[in-house]
């Protein structure tokens, strides 16, 4: 395999920064708008809870929060603060940085493929990207996984732009340490994609100088990075919970990890395996054209990118575990679509890849709904519990939470991600709000504790996730006076009204 040149550009009277960015920027403005389009429907859930209240803290209770917990999402917690310092805390403003995020991974991805003389598989990889369930998941999301993925694309980018150069520019050096120390912060585990990246300069044979000069880079950026990884480090056990969950079976890894579920994995894989042929093909035919060469070379990267990362983590969980779950690899998903390109364009027949394109693109449809129904995060329904709170309660109404479950599950979580609903209920077991502590959720006394708080007040809400979460404080209700009344079902919890005399 040679050192991969990317084609010069045909004399053209449109002036360069027209000619070159006007195609990316509409695939980004496009894949921004179809995956921002209903992604305020789904209520949202535990993990979003945490980054929307770490970014509403102050900053110094943010700094004195991350120096306990989370120090992992510091980064885009930072920037989150400062979005919805702009933008507000709605479902839509807190995830639509993930949507142009997502927009930046097709636009990327389209580059990539372009400057190494494929732009129809960019194209479909554009496309392949906007449709794949887990990038469409992220791009829904108020957490950092999409910048992450973001963050890969572009940086593998850069990658092949400086072995086209041969490493020969220092400001792209220099911008591509800071790039993947802005990764690394962004996510711990993207530090993988500097594996990534030496497999792709061996298969790019590049001469030792410029790996001398890649390897410096990299170098440099997990050294600046040391502080960073060390605090992630000590804060390791937020993620033991992992230990008790079965997270790494066949399913987990071949099919949630990416493709959402069957029969859209099972499309996924078989062309992500015609592209791997493809390239072994040509590898062992000897074909060294500039067309040949470079879907190779795409080919490298996309199956380094998807299956390399998963390797080592997985590796390093059976190991010194708990440190994988599916969402960690969502900066993969990426290659995955670009394998799926790839393995479209590999087809021979026309006619065979168009009616491969309708396949995937009919497999993904039913994700792509599912992804904006109102309970498409893991089941949670805490829009729908503001609702109700806000139809049905008077002003001076108490009201309780089911404290029982892990705090990410809590429904206490629904007062602060839709706090319209509770503007006039009275938040009964509050001791301490979230953004006056060092971790990330409120302290809260049980209702017993506060039991006096009772006499003045004729109506009180319980919101009970578990069957008998809140058990002991209906007890305390009754022996205060007060009555059930009636029983709201949501999808995931259940509000209770409890009165006392005729109210």
């Amino acid at each position: 395999m040679t050192v991969i040149t990317a084609p010069r550009p045909k004399p053209t009277s449109v002036p360069v920064s027209t000619r070159g960015w006007r195609v990316p920027l509409g695939i980004a403005a496009v894949a921004t708008i179809i995956t921002a389009a209903g992604s305020w429907i789904p209520s949202m859930w535990g993990d979003e809870a945490a980054s929307v209240m770490s970014a509403e803290r102050p900053w110094g209770s943010l700094l004195r929060m991350l120096g306990n917990v989370d120090a992992v999402h510091g980064v885009y917690y930072a920037f989150l603060h400062l979005w919805i310092d702009m933008f507000g805390a709605s479902a839509f403003s807190v995830r639509f940085p993930s949507a142009l995020a997502i927009g930046a991974v097709a636009a990327g991805l389209y580059v990539l493929c372009t400057r190494l003389g494929e732009p129809r598989v960019g194209l479909l990889a554009a496309a392949a990207c906007v449709i794949l369930p887990r990038i469409g998941y992220m791009g829904t999301e108020a957490r950092s996984t999409a910048f992450s993925a973001a963050l890969a694309v572009w940086l593998t980018v850069l990658l092949m732009e400086l072995i086209r150069r041969r490493f020969d520019s220092r400001p792209l050096i220099v911008l591509y340490a800071a790039g993947v120390t802005l990764a690394i912060h962004v996510f711990l585990y993207m530090v993988l994609i500097l594996i990534v990246h030496g497999v792709v300069l061996i298969a790019a044979r590049i001469d030792r100088q410029s790996a001398r000069r890649w390897m410096t880079a990299g170098a440099c950026a997990v050294v600046v990075s040391l502080p960073f990884i060390g605090i992630a480090l000590s804060q390791r056990g937020q993620i033991e919970f992992l230990a008790r969950r079965h997270v790494t079976g066949p399913d987990d890894i071949l099919v949630t990890q990416w493709f959402g579920g069957m029969p859209f994995a099972l499309i996924a894989w078989a062309l992500i395996v015609v592209s791997a042929i493809g390239w072994f093909v040509s590898f062992r035919a000897g074909r060294s054209g500039g067309r040949d060469t470079s879907r190779r070379m795409l080919v490298v990267i996309g199956i380094a990118w998807l299956v390399i990362p998963t390797a080592l983590l997985l590796a390093a969980n059976a190991v010194a575990g708990p440190l994988y779950t599916n969402r960690y690899l969502s900066f993969s998903a990426p290659a995955a679509a670009l394998l799926i390109a790839s393995g479209l364009v590999a087809l021979r027949s026309s006619r065979v890849r168009m009616v491969a394109v309708a396949v995937v693109m009919i497999a993904a449809l039913p994700f792509q709904i599912a992804q904006r129904t109102p309970t498409a995060k893991h089941g949670n329904d805490w829009s729908e519990v503001s609702e109700v709170i806000g139809e049905m309660s008077h002003p001076g109404d108490g009201v309780v939470f089911d404290d029982s479950v892990r705090p990410s599950r809590k429904p206490r979580l629904a007062l602060h991600l839709y706090p319209e609903g509770f503007t006039d209920v009275v938040d009964l077991e509050l001791r301490r709000p979230f953004d006056q502590t060092d971790y990330l959720w409120d302290e809260v006394n049980d209702l017993g504790a506060v039991s006096s708080d009772l006499a003045t007040m004729s109506r009180v809400w319980v919101v009970a996730r578990s069957e008998h979460g809140t058990d002991a404080d209906q007890a305390v209700l009754r022996r205060s006076g007060f009555s059930l009344r009636t029983t709201y079902d949501t999808h995931q919890n259940t509000i209770l009204l409890y009165t006392k005399g005729t109210r």
